[in-house]
């Protein structure tokens, strides 16, 4: 995930001009502790092959994820909500571990931008 790319700003500041500074704080760390926890649900999905569950999980790692700017990372969330959602789960472990590998990038950027006055 290229550094820029990884939040799109526009829609990041967009969220904290509507929100408020104070709240946007809130908000980064809330997604940062559920998004652990969903992709940590999404990979025992996986394990059981249980689709329903992976997609619904899946969607709401796209939703919001979006919703702060994370739209590349969003996007392959959509991929695996799709997966989810066809009940073909095959290929689903790479792309969840790139999504693991991703949230770091994204998690990181998120606590830069949590840290600026």
């Amino acid at each position: 995930m290229e550094e820029q790319a990884i939040i799109d700003m526009p829609t990041y500041n967009q969220l904290k001009e509507l929100m408020g500074a104070d709240f946007i704080v809130e908000l980064i760390d809330t997604y940062n502790t559920e998004t652990a926890a969903l992709i940590e649900q999404l990979g025992q999905a996986l394990a059981i092959g249980d689709a329903t569950i992976f997609g619904r999980t899946a969607h709401s790692i796209k939703s919001s994820s979006a919703s702060l700017g994370a739209l590349t990372f969003s996007q392959q969330a959509r991929e695996l909500e799709m997966m989810g959602k066809a009940k073909d789960l095959n290929g689903a472990d790479v792309k969840v571990e790139k999504l693991v590998a991703d949230f770091i990038q994204v998690k990181r950027r998120l606590e830069e931008l949590r840290d600026e006055p």
